[in-house]
């Protein structure tokens, strides 16, 4: 057996060399100690992240597979965090997503607006963002920018049966940080444009400026709640404007649709978890985009807990 056979999340090497997994398919329990046989393939990892000087989060190929690692000092010396996301990235309809949601959020392909993902550290949002743009380029062709810090799977190329689409990844740590790229992307006029995550007050306001003047955006960020990831986008964009009342107005004309996911445990297949999705489409609800407006978050239930209803019933959320 090797490292490349194995199903896990994430790979901890310990500054004394040992190796660990995270979620590792088969084994109980959270966290695994890799078996004393495959402890010649973590000095193997180990010699390629030491083979050059790196900076503190770095994109990184062991036996074609893809890893974001973090450099991590600790009280005993220097370890590693290796995030290993899923590759190839998989179709929109092997996530586990509801029927409906898969159908609603494959159909905003067509639209302009802003799709926000939120959800906890390791809930897959980066798995389904990938694959939602996957889905986008591939079936509906044009330019697809995604800007990430670093990049996290290699994704970079042509698609479609007829090469109709292109996907370009910019590294925002090359290019200059978040703002320099993503100002620098809206130059080539993308169809859609993809950022990792929205962190900084400006890169929320240029996400927000794009999906109301025509682009599709996909972002991520993290909230406990479809209305806490409006209400942390909305926190952040006002910082840049300076304005509340603003930031929610762009939010309130800009905003598409927002999923709340996590990844819980499979009671039936020990190492295993299963996507847990929440979704908020606006479509041309005007009533739900004036509680937005009007800073009404806490009266948003009725509508989720309406959409929801609908989702289970298998019908799309709303009218798109």
């Amino acid at each position: 057996m090797r490292l490349v056979d194995l199903e896990f999340s994430d790979l901890m090497i310990w500054p004394d060399g040992r190796g660990f997994l995270r979620h590792a398919v088969g084994f109980e329990g959270p966290i695994t100690e890799l078996p004393a046989e495959l402890q010649p393939e973590v000095r193997r990892v180990l010699d390629v992240i030491e083979s050059e000087n790196r900076p503190r989060e770095f994109f990184l190929r062991i036996d074609e597979v893809p890893y974001r690692v973090a450099r991590v000092q600790t009280l005993d010396g220097v370890g590693y965090f290796m995030r290993r996301p899923k590759y190839p990235v998989p179709p929109l309809d092997a996530l586990g997503l509801k029927p409906a949601v898969a159908a609603a959020l494959r159909a905003l392909g067509g639209s302009s607006g802003m799709i926000l993902l939120a959800g906890a550290t390791g809930s897959g949002k980066t798995t389904t963002i990938y694959s939602l743009l996957n889905e986008y380029v591939s079936t509906r062709g044009d330019i697809a920018i995604a800007v990430e810090d670093p990049p996290e799977i290699p994704v970079q190329g042509n698609y479609g049966e007829q090469g109709q689409g292109l996907w370009y990844q910019v590294d925002a740590h090359a290019a200059g940080g978040y703002d320099v790229a993503m100002i620098a992307a809206m130059r080539y006029n993308p169809r859609f444009i993809m950022l990792g995550e929205i962190r900084s007050p400006n890169v929320a306001n240029e996400a927000i400026r794009a999906a109301v003047n025509g682009h599709l955006v996909l972002a991520t960020i993290h909230g406990n709640s479809l209305p806490g990831a409006i209400l942390a986008l909305q926190q952040i964009a006002a910082a840049a404007t300076g304005s509340t009342d603003l930031a929610r107005s762009i939010l309130a004309d800009g905003l598409a649709a927002v999923v709340h996911q996590a990844l819980v445990k499979d009671p039936e297949r020990p190492g295993r978890r299963v996507l847990q999705a929440d979704m908020l489409c606006f479509g041309n609800e005007h009533g739900l985009r004036a509680k937005i407006r009007g800073g009404k978050l806490e009266q948003l239930s009725t509508d989720i807990e309406a959409q929801r209803m609908r989702i289970a019933r298998g019908l799309s959320p709303v009218e798109l």
